[in-house]
């Protein structure tokens, strides 16, 4: 049986045909390789591309369950190498060299900074249709392109680590070589060397993310023999937890969450009322997570190393914790030591694991929760309220409100605070099913906030804001 290689913009599918025969599939997703090898038993597998927004991303948990299945498991250039670096020393092959920095921390010859962040490998693509063309530039390609630059001489290494640091400072989808010249401007590199560079990329520009997922397919090539795929000692008992089986019975269901009784687009309109409440939602979520824990009085499995980083990064995105010494200061403020610190990770860890294993039955609770705090006619009347406006006004003026403007004005103005890092993870975080939901909510939330302000949605939805929040029609978000 060939292998199986989960494949989108990190390499044209044509040109990694030409390399192997293999079961090539679009990027990966929850579910993906625990179907496969359910399905077809391959013998290898090979992860490069993965989906990590609009639906869950490839878990831990069934990356392990085929390694003790027998299956060798290969990561490499994008959410491969990621899950790599994070497995390896359960069994998981990881190639090149995004995977060697992840695992080492380090991405050379950038030794001043930590390299762990997982937005170094996104992008934003296209379609399946079209091949999943790249819309945007991973920060690793951009990082060894300009190393490259400035070991040939062409610029030197300051001025390499401020374009870089530059770069960084943008949202992932607002990373692009096409911007190069805006974001030379920016710091006032000198004209001359700016022309040097620009005539240098034609030729130099280099492709990491496709250099390492040609490494993957190569490494699939050389071990497609009987004596190098035979069953590996493995350095791990695979534990059949509660949580694996609620996974896989949801899996074979064909859609987990399916028996949750229905939300009612009135209760719908109200969870959105809630969700445009960060901090109200986040306070009363784990409620209704102890509330299915307490109902369906399922078994809690000890965190693994993966679900506590992370419950981590998600502490940090929640209160903008975003470097070590913002963190320990933080903790330090919250009067946690190490181990109270430990603790709390802990615990948000397993609200993680309850909420993913409610599914969408968590929208009853919600409900439930709302009812019993007397919080639900409040927010009911809100939610009617704005139905009333657009059945008055119809959806006119909606649609020209682009993504930036709302995402803009909600967290600035209407929140009072700075822009997320990520919206598209705020959006998850706040449990909106899709970005476009989220959108769709921040919409309805403009028009009724301005409804008797005389401001015309038309003319506010042409301010250009310049977060890079657009989301392209057709596109997704890919690692």
């Amino acid at each position: 049986m060939t292998a199986t290689v989960f494949l989108g913009p990190s390499l044209p599918l044509r040109e990694a045909q030409n390399l192997i025969e293999a079961d090539f599939r679009p990027p990966v997703r929850q579910g993906d390789v625990y179907r496969v090898v359910r399905e077809r038993r391959p013998r290898a597998i090979g992860i490069v591309d993965g989906y990590f927004q609009e639906v869950p991303s490839v878990w831990h948990k069934e990356i392990l369950w085929a390694i003790d299945q027998g299956v060798k498991v290969y990561g490499a250039a994008s959410m491969g190498a990621l899950r790599a670096a994070e497995l390896e020393r359960f069994g998981m092959h990881g190639v090149g060299r995004i995977f060697e920095a992840f695992r080492d921390g380090v991405y050379r010859p950038y030794d001043a900074e930590d390299f762990e962040d997982d937005d170094e490998v996104a992008v934003i693509h296209g379609p399946a249709e079209l091949g999943f063309p790249a819309l945007s530039d991973a920060m690793v390609d951009l990082r060894s392109t300009f190393a490259r630059a400035a070991a040939e001489g062409v610029i030197d290494d300051r001025l390499r680590d401020r374009i870089v640091a530059a770069f960084k400072e943008r949202f992932y989808r607002d990373r692009s070589l096409s911007v190069l010249p805006e974001v030379m401007n920016a710091i006032a590199v000198p004209a001359a060397q700016s022309g040097s560079l620009l005539d240098w990329l034609s030729e130099g520009r280099v492709w990491q993310k496709a250099d390492d997922a040609k490494a993957l397919l190569e490494a699939l090539r050389t071990n497609e023999t009987e004596e190098a795929l035979q069953a590996e000692a493995k350095s791990f008992v695979f534990e059949r937890t509660t949580l694996w089986a609620q996974f896989v019975e949801s899996d074979e269901a064909g859609n987990a969450g399916q028996s949750a009784p229905a939300v009612t687009a009135v209760e719908q309109r109200v969870l959105d009322e809630l969700r445009l409440e960060p901090g109200v939602y986040a306070d009363l979520r784990p409620l209704a997570v102890l509330r299915f824990a307490c109902t369906t009085q399922t078994a809690v499995p000890a965190p693994s190393l993966e679900e506590r980083r992370a419950a981590l990064n998600h502490l940090r995105r929640r209160n903008g914790l975003w470097s070590r010494a913002a963190l320990e200061n933080w903790a330090q403020t919250n009067d946690l030591d190490r181990e109270g610190f430990d603790r709390l990770i802990e615990t948000e860890a397993i609200i993680e694991q309850q909420s993913t294993s409610a599914g969408a039955k968590l929208d009853i609770f919600l409900l439930d929760v709302l009812r019993s705090s007397g919080r639900y006619e409040a927010l009911a009347r809100r939610a009617a309220e704005k139905t009333a406006v657009d059945d008055g006004e119809g959806s006119r003026g909606i649609e020209t409100l682009t993504p930036a403007f709302l995402i803009d004005w909600f967290f600035e103005q209407r929140l009072g605070r700075a822009l997320p890092h990520d919206p598209y993870e705020v959006s998850k975080e706040l449990g909106f099913a899709t970005f476009e939901g989220f959108v769709a909510a921040l919409a309805r939330e403009y028009r009724y906030a301005r409804r008797d302000s005389g401001v015309a949605a038309v003319e506010a939805g042409k301010v250009s804001t310049g977060t890079g929040a657009e989301k392209p029609g057709g596109c997704n978000a890919d690692r």
